[in-house]
């Protein structure tokens, strides 16, 4: 009997390791005729590697200009830098859908959100109810919160960081301070009331800093959808962040639990505010908690790393930090610009400053991780058979300084590009693929995009009428990770208040 079952147990050990042997062989005959590093597509460490380095941009950057437009970086996985076939399958009638990875920004892992949806019908129900929202309808207020919240910026950046020869050197944290406006500009726009950040010019009970500390993990968890899986076991879910902890993630999701709560107990209040159009939509209250959480999550890192980039190109780039003050200076003199701060409608029409902006997005795209989505059918990606249920995914770095779309200078930051191109054609394609920084014009556009522009034009405008930044340490400005969405750290300007 012991024979036996020796027998038994060997025959199933071998079946299994053949099993997994030739099923691994079977997922790498099928996109063998792609190119790709070599171990890719074998395994998912490769990946793995590249992504807990904190250099996933780069890393894909460097695979797409060594094997082309199209390239295996993974078992099951494609990554694709050809501007026109990423347009075509994130067009909204191409069929392409999310892939699971992106069940790592699953903050519930039994729930969709708006940015985790896989389904197009699903994405699109959830899309639907929360668009009102960010569109402002009904809503007449907003502009003003901005502002409220771009005051609160300077004043701190007035009261603690200029720096003269009285005061000596104060340099100011863009990590920090940009990511604290963005944080209190998104709670006051979605809650009416701020968190709060700018008023204690500090990260009280550690929020952002969990936040921060968990875009490696969830990164990282869409590359292994059974770990997801997983987190739907109760024992699991016991060991989660839960509402009401003392700090970190426990305490933002409590914060975020109450203010729904009140909401849905005080419905006919009315509030002018993102939260009250979530709550007067379809969407369940689970599902309304969900996007409150993503609204934070999505709407403050990314114009944060916008802020923090444009600055800093700005800062490093004479000729441009120049012409976009000459730009400011005269609309000054004109007296047509609404004090204390910009109107987003007279913003919109300084070229210069609008270009600057598009410039920075260009040179570092506040997302830029996989972004893997497949299609149910077979199709044919850059020449390539991809057979159905491939993920394919984008390498942003190489798509926004693709020099056959920006010229030969591609690689350097120049947003005279934007107001001197003279043929409408290769504007156009300029801008189509610029917009793809937010996903424009696509299934899955961004929804904070208008206010993140907006946020933008203001703040830069402002800042670069009182102020001139230079990095304090030209030498080492910044140290940086990033897995998809950039984390910076020390990156430190020197602001001195401009002659009058």
């Amino acid at each position: 009997m012991v024979i036996f079952n020796s027998l038994v147990l060997t025959g199933v050990l071998v079946s299994s390791v053949l099993y997994i042997f030739a099923s691994r062989i079977k997922t790498y005959l099928r996109l063998r005729h792609i190119p790709g590093p070599a171990g890719a597509a074998l395994s998912r460490s490769w990946i793995f590697r590249k992504t807990m380095a904190g250099r996933i941009p780069n890393a894909l950057a460097e695979v797409a200009g060594e094997y082309g437009p199209l390239a295996r970086v993974g078992p099951n996985w494609l990554i694709c830098s050809d501007t026109k076939e990423i347009r075509r399958m994130w067009s909204v009638h191409s069929g392409w859908h999310r892939d699971v990875w992106y069940n790592g920004f699953r903050f519930d892992p039994a729930n969709d959100n708006i940015l985790t949806a896989n389904e197009n019908k699903v994405h699109h129900r959830i899309r639907s109810n929360v668009l009102p929202g960010y569109n402002a309808k009904g809503i007449t207020t907003q502009e003003g919160v901005i502002d409220t919240q771009v005051g609160k910026l300077l004043g701190l950046i007035e009261k603690k960081y200029v720096s003269s020869k009285e005061t000596g050197i104060r340099p100011m944290d863009m990590a920090r301070k940009f990511l604290y406006f963005t944080q209190d500009t998104t709670s006051a726009l979605g809650f009416t009331t701020p968190f709060g950040y700018l008023d204690v010019d500090e990260d009280f009970n550690n929020t952002i800093s969990t936040l921060e500390g968990m875009l490696p993990t969830v990164t990282t968890l869409g590359l292994f959808p059974v770990i997801i899986s997983l987190m739907n076991n109760p024992l699991v879910k016991s060991l989660l962040p839960k509402p009401h902890d003392n700090n970190g993630m426990g305490k933002l999701l409590g914060l975020i639990k109450d203010r729904v709560d009140v909401r849905y107990e005080n419905k006919a209040k009315g509030e002018e505010d993102i939260l009250q159009r979530f709550v007067e939509s379809n969407l369940s209250r689970q599902e309304v908690e969900a996007e409150v959480l993503i609204m934070l999550f999505g709407g403050t890192d990314t114009t944060a790393t916008a802020l923090r980039m444009t600055v800093f190109y700005l800062s490093t780039t004479p000729a441009a930090h120049g012409a976009l003050q000459a730009e400011i200076d005269n609309a000054i003199r004109s007296g047509k610009v609404t004090r204390p701060v910009i109107a987003d409608a007279e913003a919109l029409e300084l070229g210069y400053l609008n270009a600057v902006i598009k410039e920075g997005l260009r040179m570092w795209p506040p997302i830029s991780g996989l972004q893997l989505k497949c299609s149910d059918k077979d199709d044919v990606v850059c020449g390539y058979q991809v057979p159905a249920g491939t993920a394919v995914g984008i390498s942003e770095f190489t798509v926004m300084r693709d020099k056959s779309v920006f010229g030969e200078d591609a690689d350097r930051f120049n947003p005279s590009r934007w107001v001197e191109e003279r043929d409408p054609k290769r504007l156009k394609e300029m801008e189509l693929t610029q917009g793809l920084v937010f996903a424009s014009g696509t299934r899955w556009e961004c929804l904070g995009k208008k206010l993140a522009y907006t946020e933008l034009r203001k703040v830069l405008f402002e800042l670069f009428l009182r102020y001139d930044f230079a990095m304090t340490d030209p030498a080492k400005p910044f140290e940086y990770w990033n897995y998809g969405a950039t984390l910076h750290e020390h990156m430190n300007v020197t602001i001195t208040r401009r002659e009058a």
